[in-house]
């Protein structure tokens, strides 16, 4: 699990923070909810980018604070399902949302003269919890006011902020901390998430490849770290499969004379390094794998589908 110390947490006996819980956000792909999660928590744990889809799997991010406690579930941006792939991740989607106490609605305020997705909508409904409204990216909204549109939702409270320069974000906070109910912490104050750093180089790689990459090839790929030895003398040792469905799609990857899987190592990285505070060795390789986005099996391998 990756710890911070120094974190904004102070010591705590159990029992004596005035909100605990967990927040599901929801939100059709693209309007920010994992650059929200980052901003939250206080350190990257969620790969962004400005392309659709990019997060795949729940990650959970841990605020805390004096009086505050709250587990944020970064999902895949909910969206009508083409594939096996996004059918396991609309899955996956709804199953992060049970055990939540509010759902916030994260939507975009550049368009809220528009009709919000309907299928993000009904998501929100099947679970029948109390739900807020978050307009992000209101610094990029026309005139930067809180917008108002269309809403197809019983929202119990509604915000406006900017995931990018934090506009809005302590008040959010705030009214979380009044708003979940109080108990003991779940999560040592230290910790940013639940997930251990091998998942997240694997996840780092495949930033890379949304950054660096055309189009289409990042979301044919897949990254899964295959060893990840830290407890050695000097640099971290870790080894990431980049697989791709389509043969065509190596070359590419590679790039001439290695150029392309040289900046995408390069880069990923430097983004590990920061993390976890130490050199590291990494070692890429690409492999083809046939139709991986239709094997059910290598859908459960990669996480990306429940067993």
């Amino acid at each position: 699990m990756i710890r911070v110390p120094g974190n904004q947490a102070l010591p705590m006996e159990p029992g004596n923070l005035q909100g605990v819980g967990f927040v599901g956000l929801a939100g059709a792909p693209n309007v920010g909810k994992s650059t929200l999660v980052n901003r939250l928590v206080g350190q990257k744990i969620s790969i962004t980018s400005n392309r659709p889809n990019t997060t795949r799997q729940k990650v959970c991010g841990i605020y805390t604070d004096a009086i505050l406690q709250a587990v944020f579930v970064d999902l895949p941006g909910l969206h009508e399902p083409g594939d096996r792939l996004n059918e396991a991740l609309m899955d996956n989607a709804r199953a992060g949302l049970k055990g939540c106490d509010v759902i916030w609605h994260v939507r975009d305020a550049r368009y809220a003269a528009e009709a919000p997705d309907e299928f993000t909508a009904e998501m929100i409904r099947e679970h029948v919890l109390p739900t807020w409204l978050v307009w992000n990216k209101i610094d990029l909204a026309r005139g930067g006011a809180g917008p108002s549109g269309h809403e197809v939702l019983p929202y119990e409270k509604r915000f406006s902020i900017s995931a990018r320069t934090g506009h809005g974000v302590d008040q959010l906070l705030g009214a979380l901390a009044r708003y979940l109910p109080g108990g003991p912490p779940l999560y040592d104050p230290e910790q940013v998430t639940d997930r251990d750093m091998r998942f997240l180089a694997a996840e780092l790689v495949r930033e890379q490849l949304f950054r660096h990459l055309g189009r289409e090839v990042p979301y044919a790929t897949a990254t899964h770290t295959e060893s990840f030895e830290e407890d050695r003398p000097g640099k971290i040792l870790i080894r990431v499969e980049i697989m791709t469905e389509r043969r065509a799609h190596k070359p590419i990857l590679i790039g001439q004379g290695g150029r392309m899987l040289k900046l995408i190592g390069r880069s990923a990285r430097q983004e590990i390094e920061r993390m976890t505070g130490r050199p590291v060795y990494l070692e890429l390789w690409v492999k083809v794998r046939p139709g991986w986005r239709r094997d059910e099996m290598r859908l459960r391998e990669l996480g990306l589908k429940n067993a």
